[in-house]
Order: structure tokens, then C-alpha cells, then sequence
């Protein structure tokens, strides 16, 4: 009976390493390589390629200047356009919001009132929310409404879906969004609005959603925990 390949050493320690991340808890800081090599008695090379193995598989995550961490388990985006509420309970799970602002605001931003396709000191609906999947906070939406296209929204419920409250009471239905995703790191009210480390990587999504005539409905910047959540989608030629 022939033997079985011998693996290689980088291999064997990535399995070690994984088997010991998966007793610690999520965010946990990691041994730096030089460390982890003596323990292991191994070169720090090989470490580093156990690492980056586990790194690519999404398994731990790096911040520059900081360390290493565990990841924790992560909520994968597909790249359609449905509403988070929607996105949540497709995935078996039950989607809660906080409101920690719902208010009426002058709009003094003048890109934003472009946005909006509204004009400098119009007025618009602000809505900061932290979204939460089984009562894991995901994702920290700040939301701007031109008031005329929503009037007495603050009277509705809002912990629910806003595109369900468009459809449904003011029958203006969202149809069409445009979508910019950049990295970034949470800063300390970020990460304490969504109990996450100050510094995690995550994941900004500036949305500009539209009525079936072309009007602005919302724009919203949403930050998603980049240790909770992901996004995939595909290309067809």
C-alpha cells in the first residue's frame, strides 16, 4: 500500500493554527508570527504562509499597525438590489433596527442636496438606524428623504423596511439604485454603535435609491462590519 504524501510543514501548521482560532472568540487578537514560530518551532516564514492561508480564506483579518484577529462568522451580500429587511429574512434570520435619530433637517450640503434633487435649505428626513440580524448589530445606515416625497414619514414605524413604507403608504415604490462600496475602519462612535472593536475593517455602501419616475427616495451611507459581512456577486460577458 503506497504512503500517503507527506504534507507540507506550512500546511500542517495552517490546520494547527485554524484548530486553535476556532477556540477563540471572534475578534480575539492572534500571537504575532515571531511568537507563534517559537511556540510551534518553526520558522517564521512558515508561519507566515499558514497565516496568509487563513487570511485568504477569510478566517482572520489584519489592521496595519495593530495585529491580527480572529474573524467572526459573516453574513454574505449577494449583489442584488432587495432591502436589508428583506436580505435578512431570506436568510432565515430576524431583522431589528435601533433609531438613534429620526429628525427633520435643513439640507445644507450642496452635494447632497444634488443628490436629493433638492435645492440648498430644503428640507429632508435624517433617520440614523443600527440594523441587527437575530440581535447582532451589522450595519449603521444614515438616511436622508426629501420630506416632499415622504410626507409625515416620522409618524411611521421605522424600525421596519423604509422601501416597504414607500411601496405601501405612499405608492412610490423603489425600482433603482446606484451603489459605491469602499473599505474603510470604524471609528470609535461607529464601533461603539455597532459593539464592534474601534478600528474593525468594514465596509461603506453610499446608495442613492430611485422611484419608478426617476425621484430621489433616500440616500444612505451604510456601514457594514467587514468581521460580519461580505458581498459577492457575478459578471456575465
Amino acid at each position: 500500500m503506497a504512503a500517503s504524501p507527506k504534507k507540507h510543514k506550512h500546511v500542517e501548521i495552517r490546520e494547527k493554527l485554524q484548530n486553535k482560532f476556532a477556540r477563540l472568540k471572534p475578534n480575539s487578537q492572534i500571537q504575532s508570527a515571531r511568537e507563534l514560530a517559537a511556540f510551534y518551532e518553526v520558522s517564521t516564514m512558515t508561519i507566515r504562509q499558514a497565516l496568509a492561508a487563513l487570511q485568504a480564506d477569510g478566517l482572520i483579518y489584519t489592521i496595519p499597525g495593530s495585529g491580527t484577529y480572529v474573524a467572526g462568522e459573516k453574513l454574505s451580500k449577494k449583489f442584488v438590489f432587495i432591502s436589508f429587511s428583506e436580505e435578512i429574512r431570506e436568510k432565515g434570520m430576524k431583522p431589528t433596527s435601533t433609531i438613534l435619530k429620526a429628525e427633520k433637517v435643513a439640507v445644507t450640503n450642496r452635494k447632497l442636496a444634488e443628490i436629493l434633487q433638492m435645492q440648498v435649505g430644503d428640507f429632508a428626513y435624517r433617520i440614523l438606524r443600527v440594523r441587527s440580524a437575530d440581535g447582532v448589530p451589522l450595519a449603521l445606515e444614515d438616511t436622508h428623504i426629501p420630506c416632499e416625497n415622504a410626507p409625515g414619514l416620522l409618524d411611521q414605524d421605522l424600525k421596519g423596511s423604509l422601501y416597504e413604507i414607500f411601496k405601501d403608504v405612499y405608492e412610490r415604490p423603489v425600482v433603482r439604485a446606484d451603489s459605491v462600496v469602499s473599505p474603510m475602519i470604524l471609528d470609535k462612535e461607529q464601533a461603539a454603535a455597532l459593539k464592534a472593536p474601534v478600528h474593525t475593517p468594514s465596509l461603506s455602501f453610499s446608495l442613492t435609491a430611485y422611484d419608478l419616475r426617476g425621484r430621489t427616495m433616500e440616500h444612505c451611507i451604510s456601514i457594514k462590519r467587514g468581521d460580519k459581512y461580505d458581498f459577492k456577486f457575478s459578471i456575465q460577458a
